[in-house]
Formats: structure tokens, C-alpha cells, sequence
């Protein structure tokens, strides 16, 4: 199995196969996140990822199998249908398929299209949406609002896949954490996904975030700038 760069996958992915599809994050502009800094954004090739699959078929039975990088979904239909294909094709034992998605790969693909992935394994998308409060989504740039948030959200529940949505926890700062608490709860009650997870934000060497001194750090975290 070949990954390129460090490999992020969700907590409850811990026993899952990580298979590598894309490299980093098609947005890859949070400022909070450092995980795809390194990396340039691509999609492997077919010939990779089916070397991969195939070297996979020989592990025994998976149950589980989480493409990443930080956001697979955003491959476009007809070759994510082929990679789904192949992974049910090759691998013994497979329940459960899981992806990282953001709002603009959710929303390039239709409801219907999201039930065809759905029927070929796909069981699980996380979604980070981090806060429900515009002002604090655009200091962070998230490159979506909360309307788009929402409707995306709301997309992967319509297709019947489960959702597990993830929230930051201090990402407002002081003086915006209670807008950001209750626009943030009021987003999750619109959406109504199955699993919710609440991070805490930490300032990270290297993010916009982890470049400052520590004054301006402060600064910040009040600010959410």
C-alpha cells in the first residue's frame, strides 16, 4: 500500500483499510487546518489506485475501507464509480466504505448520484462544517457559508447516506462563542445528521493561526480572525 505524505482519517476509522485515492485537499485554504499544506492536490491515477485495491485483496477480510485524502468525494462521478466498483469486486468481507467530503464536492454531485454511491458501499461521509456562524466561517475560510453548509448536509441526507458532521469547539474566539455555539446548534438541528463530533481547535505551527506571536495569537482567538 503506497501513500503519499502523513494520512489523517477519522477516529472512528482507527481499524479501517486506508486506501489513498486522492493526495491532500481540493480547498486546502482553513486557516486553522494544517493536515494538506505539503501537498498539492491531486487524484491518483486509475493504474494506482487499482494496484492498491488489488494489493488489498490479498490482506483478507476488510470490513471497512476510508478513501482519502481529505476529500475523495470530490472525484468525479464515473471514476468514483469505478473505484467503488473494483474495491467491492476485489475485497473480501466489506461492509463499509467511508469518505471525507466538503460542501462544494456535496454539492457537485446530485442526490441521486450520492444514492448510486450509496448502493455501491458507500456507508458513511464525514463532513466538516466547523461553525454555523457566517462571520466565522469567512475568518476561517472555509470557502462555504452557512446556507451552503446546510444545503449540502442536507443533500447527503436526502441520497440516504449516514452523515457524521464535525464541529470546532473555540474556533470563534471569545468574544463570537456564544454567536458561534448557538448558530452552530441551530445548523446541526437543520442538517440532523446521524453522528456528530465536537473538536477543540488548537493553534498549529505553520497555519495563519500558528505563524503569529503569542500576543497576536491571543488576538486572535478573540478576534476569529
Amino acid at each position: 500500500m503506497k501513500y503519499d505524505g502523513a494520512i489523517i482519517r477519522p477516529p472512528s476509522e482507527a481499524h479501517s483499510l486506508l486506501l489513498q485515492v486522492t493526495v491532500g485537499c481540493s480547498h486546502n485554504k482553513c486557516t486553522f487546518c494544517p493536515a494538506y499544506k505539503e501537498k498539492k492536490f491531486r487524484i491518483k491515477t486509475d493504474a494506482e489506485i487499482e494496484e492498491d485495491i488489488l494489493e488489498a485483496s490479498h490482506y483478507g477480510r476488510i470490513n471497512k475501507v476510508f478513501l482519502c485524502d481529505g476529500d475523495a468525494l470530490i472525484i468525479p462521478q464515473e471514476r468514483l464509480e469505478r473505484i467503488l466498483h473494483s474495491i467491492r469486486k476485489n475485497i473480501r468481507g466489506l461492509e463499509r466504505i467511508g469518505v471525507y467530503a466538503n460542501a462544494k464536492s456535496i454539492l457537485r454531485k446530485s442526490a441521486a448520484e450520492l444514492a448510486r454511491l450509496r448502493d455501491m458501499g458507500l456507508g458513511i461521509i464525514y463532513f466538516g462544517v466547523e461553525s454555523g456562524n457566517d462571520e466565522v466561517l469567512a475568518n476561517i475560510r472555509k470557502g462555504a457559508d452557512r446556507a451552503r453548509l446546510a444545503a449540502a448536509g442536507k443533500r447527503v441526507k436526502e441520497s440516504g447516506i449516514p452523515l457524521s458532521v464535525t464541529v470546532l469547539l473555540g474556533i470563534a474566539g471569545v468574544e463570537k462563542s456564544m454567536e458561534h455555539a448557538r448558530d452552530t446548534a441551530s445548523l446541526l438541528t437543520e442538517i440532523d445528521p446521524e453522528y456528530v463530533g465536537a473538536l477543540t481547535v488548537m493553534v498549529v505551527p505553520g497555519t495563519p493561526w500558528g505563524s503569529t506571536t503569542p500576543t497576536e495569537v491571543s488576538a486572535c482567538l478573540t478576534s476569529s480572525a
